[in-house]
């Protein structure tokens, strides 16, 4: 009996689940927790879609506090920068992951704990809130090191559920997500201590050193799968969203006048109605009450059944950040004279690659590159690759639409008796309740230090002034 004996610490070790933490899990459960959002709340405030069984603050814009979920992924990062201290690439990931956190945490609230966030541990429970600008400054040096540590040579990615451990596919992510945070700052260029246009051009100019998405399979998405419930597209099976949740009516029309192919993928038809043709085909007025939307709901397009459909509940990839954004990301930084460069060939591509995520091509793409409302040679360029980005990013990259239209106005979303929030669109979220009860202090100053009107959802940050 004594020699069967074994020591406490052996039974705490379950065969059968894993209870330590290790780096390949941590890499699927952040991967898991950064790529596959549900899409739904961002589609209704950036006006792709409306939803009308009740009333929802995503479409009456009657939203106040958002939350801080974001420090949990970051907690997950923290616990793996010390298992990696031997291989480069994930360490050039936990900067990527961190910086994505952050980001989406400071455009969301404005100024938000950084430098001083994840020391709980040394007794830092109440931290200090960084400064947007600073916040910005500190992510994009992060990336720059994120991408000198990425190489094919500096160790496997296990557990890579995205590029299947692919670190040049990583590098390029790393590179194109920070464009986007760059374009971000367009307001702030010559305004700010950061080089943006510098940085942009840096990028664009040195392709060995800072490689770029060179077509759609370098887009950075999860693909679903049915191994298991929770591995399914985020909306299949949903009932609400198959019986009432349509195509918003300015997107339709937006759509129409363009006759763009897309629209087949993204809606079906008026019930009874041939799908495939234009006039087949219409939206909700998202402004009006969720009364007013029933009543002509009846006779307009739901969102597509692939969306929703159990019998096939993989659906398409979620996109995080696509080729196609990429591409349009620098034809604004070519209109706006940061770099030199063929302005038309990476709009056309944008909008080339957006198709072909919807397995349109040959003709039907050449000639809707050919058409006036979509050329770059008549009307005003900006707001047609804006306009083309907004329509890409249908059903994927979470709440960038919403983001870029705060930043820039277009497409105008729709608002209207049905409106809360004074008739206004929000322009960012409430602090956390918690904040106030824990970190009074300072979430105090920094409310003051940004926001005359106090913790107010449409009081403008540093970012979009």
């Amino acid at each position: 009996m004594v020699t069967s004996c074994k020591k406490f610490d052996y039974y705490q070790d379950n065969p059968n689940k894993p209870t330590k933490a290790t780096p390949a899990l941590l890499m699927t459960y952040i991967c898991q927790n950064i790529f596959n959002n549900n899409p739904i709340s961002a589609a209704y405030a950036s006006r792709h879609l409306t939803y009308y069984e009740r009333p929802n603050e995503s479409i009456n814009y009657n939203w106040n506090r958002g939350n801080y979920d974001n420090y949990g992924g970051l907690r997950q990062v923290l616990k793996l920068e010390p298992l990696v201290t031997d291989n480069k690439n994930f360490q050039g990931l936990a900067h990527l992951f961190r910086v994505i956190y952050f980001a989406q945490m400071t455009e969301t609230f404005g100024d938000i704990p950084y430098t001083d966030a994840l020391r709980a541990e040394q007794d830092g429970r109440t931290p200090i809130y960084d400064k947007q600008e600073d916040i910005y400054d500190g992510l994009l040096q992060e990336l720059e090191q994120a991408n000198s540590l990425m190489d094919t040579g500096n160790g496997k990615i296990d557990g890579d559920i995205i590029y299947g451990g692919d670190a040049n596919k990583w590098k390029k992510l790393i590179n194109a997500y920070r464009l986007r945070l760059l374009i971000h700052l367009s307001k702030k260029e010559g305004q700010t201590k950061i080089a943006i246009k510098q940085q942009f051009q840096s990028i664009i100019s040195n392709p060995v050193k800072y490689p770029l998405m060179g077509n759609i399979s370098d887009n950075a998405q999860l693909v679903f799968n049915t191994s298991d419930p929770s591995n399914y597209y985020p909306t299949a099976g949903h009932l609400s969203v198959s019986t009432l949740v349509s195509l918003e009516q300015s997107f339709v029309e937006m759509l129409q006048k363009r006759e763009d192919p897309r629209l087949f993928s993204f809606g079906d038809a008026i019930a009874g109605k041939t799908a495939g043709v234009f006039s087949n085909y219409k939206g909700v007025d998202a402004g009006l009450s969720p009364a007013d939307q029933q009543a002509s709901a009846a006779q307009s397009s739901l969102i597509a059944r692939r969306f929703v459909d159990l019998r096939s509940p993989v659906n398409e990839p979620m996109i995080f950040l696509s080729y196609a954004e990429q591409e349009f990301l620098i034809a604004e930084a070519i209109q706006r004279g940061w770099i030199s460069g063929d302005m038309n060939d990476h709009y056309q591509k944008g909008i080339t690659a957006s198709m072909a995520f919807y397995k349109i091509t040959g003709t039907i793409v050449s000639d809707y590159l050919n058409k006036d409302l979509v050329k770059l040679e008549t009307g005003d360029p900006l707001t047609k690759i804006l306009t083309q980005k907004y329509i890409a990013f249908y059903m994927n990259s979470s709440w960038e639409p919403f983001f870029e239209q705060r930043r820039t106005g277009v497409p105008m979303l729709r608002v209207g008796p049905g409106t809360l929030n004074g008739g206004k669109v929000p322009k960012r979220w409430q602090y956390p309740l918690s904040e106030s009860q824990y970190n009074e202090s300072n979430l105090d100053a920094a409310v003051k230090r940004q926001f005359t009107e106090g913790d107010n959802v449409n009081a403008t940050m540093w970012l979009i002034k």
